[in-house]
């Protein structure tokens, strides 16, 4: 599977460009006739550049005792190599703005990107990679193709609005609609632009880590950048157990790193960014806005699967047309099982393209009836008060449906069988605690939990064999 380079190719004028004053340094940097003056000369050619080389060699990140006032000593502290590459992050960031009519959320963007270039740095320094400050750049620009997507199509990720928050979820996004993801497309342009080897190889397997074992001669530099993704989106999604849980298995698998050193890579992480923020005038750490992304993200997929639900629909003359209102059970709130009917394939057909984990709870209230039948008219509101309880245990990105009658279905991403264990375990014993008071007594749910997990250890041939062994579970 792979992305069509052609409309990039024919289309450079409209692809991002690195400023001319860059340009040159890449050129002198790959021609390996850099020397301090000439670097110097070229920074100086741009005052906002020289002021950025300036500030960052009196940052607390190299603790100089005197103050640097002239760009050949910040050049002789920094080194060549480190001024080659802060002089591409500084120029990129401040070039490469949000354009007018863009469905791509450019603050996220940076935020991702400027994140996973200080972990990948320090991953390296902890692996023993010795081009920390390449690793920097690479980590960088490892999304860099999303830029260029938008830049060609700038209502590409109009759709994806919200969801952008989920980094998984976007590359999902880009193969259902183009048979391939930004690294591609980043890859090309790194290559366009005339970037290291190594740089544009580790762009293009960001999300493919396995290709190069940790032995091979760029497999340690590809794998620092894969992992810094995760560790961005953990500082993203607001450092919680569950994101920690994926970094930690993610920074085993792929570096062999064990859960001590991920905790001081956090630490570093959460260091480092006032002093990132202040350097490149970004905001970093989670803002209103963010939360609002995350608040949003759901309600968003709701919206595009009952767009495609209508457009699929609307091919069928028989098909009623379905509206706003149809995504949501009038009863419990969350969604219907109208709307997970068609979610579920498409994400499920996603999750097997793009090698993803995705398990599904199922929570059967068996004595629903019963409860019926002594609450009358209030079973609606026992019902409410159960799916509220549950969805406020999720994480951001959960879903949750009615499924049916007596059922609850819940969708939860990159989450291994046992994990998705000890939620279910945990919803089960929250909606248990809902209890209503009645003339025979305080009345509670007798909870049953189903788990189907596909990816890791089993692998589902269809959606429906998935369901079905979740559906079985709840039975034994």
């Amino acid at each position: 599977m792979a992305i069509d380079l052609s409309p990039f190719i024919d289309n450079t004028a409209r692809l991002p460009s690195i400023p001319r004053v860059v340009a040159k340094i890449v050129e002198m940097a790959r021609s390996g006739e850099v020397d301090i003056q000439n670097l110097a000369s070229l920074i100086a050619s741009d005052p906002a550049l020289a002021a950025k080389t300036l500030q960052f060699a009196n940052s607390p990140m190299y603790a100089n005792e005197q103050k640097i006032e002239n760009l050949r000593r910040a050049i002789v502290l920094l080194g060549l190599d480190t001024t080659v590459n802060l002089a591409l992050s500084f120029s990129l960031t401040s070039s490469l703005k949000e354009q007018s009519q863009s469905g791509l959320h450019y603050p996220l963007l940076w935020r991702r990107s400027l994140i996973a270039a200080v972990a990948a740095r320090e991953l390296g320094r902890i692996t023993g990679e010795r081009a920390v400050e390449e690793l920097f750049l690479a980590g960088l620009l490892q999304d860099i193709g999303m830029i260029a997507i938008d830049r060609l199509h700038p209502d590409f990720y109009t759709d994806l609005r919200s969801d952008q928050v989920f980094h998984q979820r976007v590359r999902e996004y880009e193969i259902e609609r183009m048979g391939g993801d930004h690294a591609e497309a980043g890859a090309w342009l790194s290559k366009h632009w005339g970037l290291a080897d190594r740089t544009t190889l580790a762009i293009a397997t960001s999300h493919k880590p396995v290709q190069f074992s940790k032995t091979d001669v760029d497999g340690q530099f590809v794998r620092c950048v894969c992992v810094s993704g995760t560790a961005a989106d953990f500082i993203i999604l607001g450092e919680s157990a569950d994101a920690r849980k994926q970094l930690y298995m993610q920074a085993q698998r792929i570096l062999g790193l064990p859960a001590a050193k991920i905790d001081g890579l956090i630490s570093f992480l959460l260091d480092q960014i006032p002093e990132m923020e202040t350097l490149f005038n970004v905001k970093l750490t989670e803002s209103e806005s963010q939360s609002e992304l995350l608040e949003q993200a759901n309600e968003t997929l709701a919206e595009l699967s009952l767009q495609n639900m209508t457009k699929t629909r609307g091919k069928s003359r028989k098909a009623e047309k379905v509206d706003i209102a149809s995504r949501l059970d009038p009863v419990s709130g969350v969604f219907s099982r109208d709307f997970i009917n068609g979610y579920l394939p498409d994400s499920f057909s996603l999750a097997c393209r793009a090698g993803r984990i995705l398990s599904i709870l199922m929570i059967e209230i068996r004595n629903l009836k019963a409860i019926k039948k002594v609450l009358k008219d209030g079973a609606d509101t026992f019902i409410a008060e159960q799916a509220n309880t549950l969805k406020s245990k999720l994480r951001a990105g959960d879903m949750i449906s009615r499924y049916n009658d007596t059922t609850f279905i819940i969708l939860l991403h990159d989450t291994l069988e046992d994990d998705t264990n000890q939620i279910g375990l945990r919803l089960v014993e929250a909606s248990r605690a809902v209890v209503i008071p009645g003339q025979h007594g305080r009345l509670s749910a007798e909870i049953v939990l189903g788990v189907a997990t596909h990816g890791n250890k089993s692998e589902f041939k269809s959606v429906d064999e998935w369901i079905d062994e979740a559906n079985e579970a709840l039975q034994r």
